[in-house]
């Protein structure tokens, strides 16, 4: 198959090798790249990483990174040091700026296991960011369920403040604020909503709905969804022209709403719908035409964007990890992961000494 892929197009050179892809499905429509990062253009050259006050949270998981998103040497400024294919790749991200604007989070391409390690930097909003618990947007009424792709919009030293746009809605987004551990980079697991056997099924009947704390009592939140969506809800309580609803998707609701705005369901018509949605972990499958042998690291091995010592570090191949060994250039060895989930720019390279490639 052909190369299908314009960030590989480098790797066409090293050692005659042409890349192909084969399209595996993903569970949800992955968003695409950020259109411009939200830091200056990158130099040519490597500088000294910019002070920017962080967050203390650390996120780890396996995920398909997003086709052509590019990591930097920088939190501000910088240079490219490796593009993700599309393909899973293991990360943890950390050093997430306070305000995510001003400045790209740390990305490190290894979560636990042996993996090519390259730490670099990139916007927070191109690493798609998962809520492991429902976290709330008003106190004991609405949530963002969890198991749900979630934005990063802020930070403290142990909490990240993260935004969902909600399904069918006017791009209506909600915000709540967790704690580190209520965040992953994969989806944790789901449940069905348990639906008492007496329930009601409702449905809502105009695209703009308010949610009370009580029957007849105040508003706490109100619904935009498109013309023509709804909204499914189940209820075992009405009151004085008030319904108790409930629902779980990609929000959780459970809030009073009048009675006139609602359409009640048959009996039995709403129950398939509580099924909890899942997220399908799956990305780009990648391979060589011609692949060299796979060799596997026996120790740590420093790796460098450049053929000179006098380069840092831009990673690790971490004792452990199989590789491709691409070529060998007066003492240095390009490298490549097994799992084609990133590349090197055209102008650069995974070295490491020659002298230190696996055999």
């Amino acid at each position: 198959m052909g190369l299908g892929l314009a960030s590989l197009g480098a790797l066409a050179a090293l050692q005659g090798a042409d890349m192909t892809e084969a399209r595996a499905d993903v569970g949800d429509n992955q968003p695409a790249a950020s259109a411009t990062p939200p830091v200056s253009a990158a130099p040519t050259t490597s500088v000294t990483p910019a002070v920017v006050a962080a967050s203390g949270c650390k996120l780890k998981g396996t995920q398909a990174g997003r086709k052509g998103v590019q990591l930097y040497d920088a939190p501000v400024g910088g240079r490219v040091i490796a593009a993700f294919t599309g393909a899973l790749v293991p990360m943890t991200l950390s050093e997430i700026p306070l305000e995510p604007g001003q400045a790209r989070a740390k990305l490190s391409t290894s979560a636990g296991s042996p993996a090519l390690r390259i730490d670099g930097y990139v916007s927070a909003a191109d690493v798609t960011v998962f809520s492991l618990r429902d976290l709330p947007v008003v106190a004991s009424h609405v949530w963002i369920t969890s198991g749900h792709r979630v934005k990063i919009v802020s930070a403290t030293a142990d909490t990240l403040r993260t935004e969902l746009t909600i399904g069918g809605s006017e791009n209506q987004a909600v915000r709540a604020s967790g704690p580190c551990e209520a965040y992953s980079l994969q989806p944790g697991p789901t449940s069905p909503m348990e639906v008492p056997g007496n329930a009601r099924g409702y449905m809502t009947k105009k695209s703009t709905m308010d949610l009370f704390d009580r029957a007849n009592g105040s508003v706490v939140f109100s619904l935009k969804m498109i013309e023509g969506s709804g909204q499914l809800f189940w209820s075992t309580e009405s009151k004085t022209g008030f319904v108790h609803i409930q629902s779980r998707s990609d929000i959780s609701i459970d809030a009073w709403a009048r009675w006139s705005d609602l359409e009640a369901l048959k009996k039995g018509e709403m129950r398939d719908q509580y099924i909890a949605p899942s997220t399908a972990l799956a990305g780009a499958k990648l391979g060589l035409d011609k692949p060299p042998p796979i060799v596997k690291a026996v120790k740590d091995i420093p790796v460098r964007a450049r053929r000179d010592e006098k380069e840092k570090p831009v990673g690790v191949v971490e004792a452990g990890t199989e590789l491709y060994l691409m070529e060998t250039v007066v003492g240095w060895t390009n490298i490549l992961p097994v799992s084609l989930g990133m590349t090197p720019p055209d102008d650069g390279g995974f070295w490491i000494p020659s002298t230190e490639a696996p055999k």
